[in-house]
């Protein structure tokens, strides 16, 4: 009997090390995975990108758009509130390898912003972030687009492994 207990114990440990070696993969697999999601930005200056993230979207939740009528007024409304609550560059359509995001806020968060975009105009906004995620944390910031829109694109962000970028939406 004795030695039937240790067979059990015995197996028992290895399927307990089997599990948790199974675990620590599956760990490791999904940090590589958020990893690999990070902009150059946040690998490279992870506390810059960090700080900048958490200041940039508490200032985003207070903006209240002017009188805008085009992408073009809301751009620089946007552009010139975020100048006067942060320290951090604000440059507006600058040239980059991967194209021009609306706004880039200190070489870290990118803002791409559209105004109740069609199917189309979603789809390109879609690649444009994509295209930017690279390179910094990105957002889109979509005015004047109801609700179901925002979540068609938010499902499409995420089906395609791009959760990663957010979308602030203002009616």
């Amino acid at each position: 009997m004795v030695n039937q207990s240790n067979q059990k114990n015995t197996g028992l440990s290895h399927l307990i090390w089997a599990v948790g070696g199974a675990l620590a993969g599956l760990w490791i697999v999904r940090e590589n995975l958020a990893w690999s999601k990070k902009s150059r930005a946040e690998k490279e200056s992870p506390e810059d990108a960090e700080a900048a993230y958490t200041e940039i979207a508490e200032i985003l939740d207070e903006w209240e758009p002017d009188d805008c009528i085009s992408e073009n007024d809301f751009t620089w409304d946007l552009a010139e509130y975020l100048a006067e609550n942060t320290d951090l560059e604000i440059e507006v359509l600058p040239d980059s390898p991967v194209g021009k995001p609306d706004i880039l806020i200190g070489d870290l968060i990118a803002l791409e912003l559209k105004i109740n975009p069609s199917k189309a105009e979603s789809d390109r906004c879609f690649g444009q972030c994509a295209g930017y995620s690279r390179l910094w944390i990105t957002w889109m910031v979509i005015i004047d687009s109801p609700a179901s829109n925002i979540g068609r694109l938010e499902e499409l962000l995420k089906d395609k492994g791009l959760e990663h970028i957010l979308v602030w939406n203002f009616l």
